[in-house]
């Protein structure tokens, strides 16, 4: 296999990366606007960043991860669970719109604080979060402001030429903020550059000037992310790849920060989007299609969030299952360190000093987990009955199945529930049947300790005794222990059953 075939994605991005940069303190950058509920898919820009810094850090370079919070851009629309009211502060910064749960200090500072709380769970908290609305009112870009407009006429070149912009000749570099913290209202309509003052004009022919240190005049979007870029000396930066497309404000960004605020681009990682299963579409923080961090953290631990998110190369698309594609995420996870050399290094940051998961499957604790009726004592007895080595792993165990009983309650599909029936439902069952669990009970009855293997072949063996085909024995139990027609294994499930219990309910005593 060739080196670089082996090589995971961060060790190649960290060699580019140190080779770019040899000396120094290495910037990773992350940026994102609170316009409503974070999402998993979010997670990826802020958790690559994140991971970067720490693959930079394990390979002995200086790193920051620097985070940027876009709280100083407008309210754009209304998401689908905010009160229609709200639409009265589109056009205001998200930092001085009202919180529409009244627990926090501002809409972005709400939702800013939910997404922290899942970083913070995750491990996976920036070394710093830059906010908008320090920045501007702080006058922190008024340096960048006064170049961008000095230069006015090479921005609009460059958008034009680089990103094939159409420009109306009304267009300036800048946002500005009105009495009513409107960045709608009022428009650009000259500059001095002596006294660093903008005149603006408004909708009724109103004009005034506003000097741009004072945090009321904004970049406009595709100069704020450059202007950062030079500002803080950003070295790596994963972003949506609908920033990366020919022209895309990456392309113009590129060549603003070098030939307008002195800098150099950072190294560029697109990354593509986390859809939810079934939807080809990314999830939106206004349409509402969101799975949580908090919600993913509900159903499983920390470091397998983690490594879905980090194992895949930034370049493909992932999809979050959080029904039945979580037990091959978990057997994933299981795997990685000795058998999958490409993601050795996702794997060691995304175990980091955590409790790990046990060397029970994921499907198999969730069968027993109802088996036992969701009582951690019998998960425990039906474990170390059918041959697992709990002790040593016990405490991990239960930790598991929390994630089990809120998977089972929030996204398990009904084909892998079932609860064992304490009296005997009501089921029609003919001649053959009957004499297939009389023959089973009479076989369990004779052995001590029928494993998983020997029920299963005692299950066969009764039906062949009774002259029923194996589906039709298989329909047979599930009705009489749950009611239903299909299940969990018939060897293992019969195998983990208390055998009084069992025995009685084959001779249908209820």
């Amino acid at each position: 296999m060739p080196e670089a075939a082996a090589q995971d994605w961060l060790d190649q991005l960290v060699e580019k990366v140190t080779q770019a940069h040899p000396e120094g303190m290495l910037v990773v950058s992350s940026g994102h606007s609170p316009s409503g509920t974070y999402h998993v898919g979010t997670l990826r820009e802020v958790m690559t960043a994140n991971a970067i810094t720490w693959a930079l850090r394990r390979a002995g370079r200086q790193a920051r991860h620097l985070d940027f919070v876009d709280d100083f851009d407008a309210f754009r629309k209304v998401p689908q669970f905010v009160p229609e009211e709200w639409k009265r502060y589109v056009g205001q910064p998200v930092a001085v719109v009202p919180d529409p749960f009244d627990c926090h200090e501002s809409y972005a500072a709400h939702f800013v604080s939910q997404l922290h709380d899942g970083l913070m769970a995750l491990g996976a908290m920036p070394d710093e979060t830059v906010y908008g609305h320090d920045t501007y009112p702080h006058g922190l870009f008024a340096h960048e402001i006064v170049k961008a407009l000095d230069e006015m006429d090479s921005v609009r070149q460059i958008l034009v030429d680089v990103g094939g912009r159409q420009l109306d000749e009304h267009w300036a570099p800048v946002q500005i903020l009105d009495d009513d913290n409107s960045l709608r209202t009022r428009k650009f309509a000259g500059w001095n550059s002596a006294t660093h003052e903008v005149t603006w004009r408004d909708r009724e022919g109103n004009t005034g000037t506003v000097a741009v240190g004072g945090g009321r005049v904004k970049l406009d979007w595709r100069l704020d992310w450059p202007a950062r870029w030079a500002k803080w000396g950003v070295n790596v930066e994963p972003f949506g790849r609908d920033h990366a497309t020919k022209g895309g404000s990456y392309d113009t960004g590129a060549v603003l920060v070098e030939k307008i605020f002195g800098g150099e681009a950072p190294y560029p990682v697109p990354y593509e989007f986390i859809n939810p299963l079934g939807d080809t579409k990314k999830m939106s923080k206004s349409v509402g299609n969101v799975l949580t961090p908090q919600d993913a953290l509900d159903v499983m631990p920390p470091e397998i969030l983690r490594y879905f998110v980090i194992s895949a190369r930034p370049s493909r698309t992932l999809t979050f299952d959080s029904g039945l594609g979580l037990y091959s995420l978990i057997d994933d996870y299981s795997k990685a360190q000795s058998e999958a050399p490409t993601t050795a290094m996702a794997y060691a940051h995304a175990a980091g000093g955590e409790a790990g998961i046990s060397q029970v499957p994921f499907s198999h604790l969730v069968a027993v987990y109802q088996a036992a009726r969701e009582d951690a004592a019998t998960v425990r007895e039906i474990l170390e009955r059918t041959g697992y080595a709990v002790a040593e792993q016990w405490s991990v165990i239960e930790r598991e199945l929390g994630f089990v009983k809120t998977w089972l309650a929030k996204y398990a599909p009904e084909s892998v529930k079932f609860a064992v029936q304490t009296e005997l439902p009501t089921v029609e069952l003919g001649d053959e049947q009957r004499k297939f669990l009389q023959h089973l009970a009479g076989t369990i009855e004779a052995e001590d300790d029928l494993n998983g293997q020997g029920m299963h072949d005692a299950v066969y063996a009764a039906a062949e005794v009774a002259g029923i085909k194996p589906g039709q024995a298989f329909v047979t139990l599930y009705r009489v222990l749950l009611g239903k027609d299909s299940g969990p294994k018939a060897g293992w499930f019969l195998a983990s059953l208390d055998r009084d219990f069992l025995l009685r309910r084959l001779r249908l005593q209820g």
